[in-house]
């Protein structure tokens, strides 16, 4: 896919999608210089409204998944491939998984929140070809946002700019989430860089779409949208896959939760519970 990222594009992308959640991936016209940015309100909030999440714990669920979707520029565009996000500390844990397609799901426990700086953030690349890349570094800076990007640095090794842009309204619902991610590769001009960081600080993501960010971002250099796909809150659990994850439990075990009653599977990523009796288990 390529087009001109201009006016024209602009107004075709903003009539196709209104209002649902979608990520763009555009370059400019002579250097090597990738950019993702993203729409992922609607997302967020079935998520927060899924896990039942108010104030810190939704913006934690939330700056994951924004995460999640930015590091799907790691894997291949519009694959099943995934990406697996997850932030640990000693009050908790939070988690959120997206593919090349723009799916994404998420959960939290505890507070991980409340204990900021102490931890590690782990990524997980399943990439269909063996063993999947995980790579692991301390929580460092501020928030999600300084944590992300030192992220990219050790790990990633490319020169990035990222932003994530989340924030709710006074009822707990999500007002905007949304963020961009640049990646520069070896060998671009030190004017066109100087160009892109001028670029970056005079921008703000607020009530802006991912199109609109991404000509700002590569104004000056001739922008061209290379990819697209709509983002959305997914899970792909099934009856097969938990009950599957119940015959992985030793057999005395099984059987001292089938004593009570019916085996019970509650997916952490969308709540759903599966319920099997002895006989739906063969046993």
């Amino acid at each position: 896919m390529y087009r001109d990222l201009n006016n024209q594009t602009e107004r075709e992308l903003r009539d196709y999608f209104q209002e649902r959640d979608y990520m763009v991936v555009a370059v400019p016209k002579e250097e090597l210089i990738r950019v993702y940015t993203l729409r992922a309100r609607r997302t967020a909030e079935s998520a927060r409204r899924l896990h039942q999440l108010r104030s810190k714990p939704a913006e934690a669920l939330g700056y994951s998944i924004l995460s999640a979707l930015l590091l799907t520029s790691l894997v291949k565009h519009a694959t099943t491939q995934k990406v697996l996000f997850k932030m640990q500390n000693t009050c908790g844990v939070v988690v959120a998984e997206a593919d090349g397609k723009g799916r994404v799901r998420g959960f939290l426990e505890g507070s991980p929140q409340d204990c900021w700086g102490e931890g590690t953030i782990n990524v997980v690349k399943e990439l269909k070809l063996g063993t999947p890349y995980t790579s692991i570094v301390p929580v460092v800076g501020r928030d999600f946002q300084e944590a992300l990007s030192f992220y990219f640095e050790q790990s990633e090794q490319t020169r990035s700019y990222l932003r994530l842009l989340f924030s709710l309204e006074e009822d707990g619902s999500v007002r905007e989430a949304g963020a961009y991610l640049v990646q520069v590769l070896s060998g671009v001009s030190p004017k066109s860089v100087e160009l892109l960081e001028e670029n970056v600080r005079a921008l703000s993501l607020e009530g802006k779409r991912p199109e609109e960010v991404a000509s700002e971002i590569l104004r000056g250099m001739e922008p061209r949208l290379i990819g697209l796909k709509e983002v959305e809150y997914y899970c792909p659990c099934s009856e097969e896959i938990a009950r599957s994850s119940l015959m992985l439990l030793e057999q005395e075990e099984l059987e001292d939760i089938l004593s009570e009653g019916p085996a019970e599977v509650v997916c952490k990523f969308c709540k759903r519970v599966y319920r099997f009796s002895r006989e739906q288990l063969m046993l």
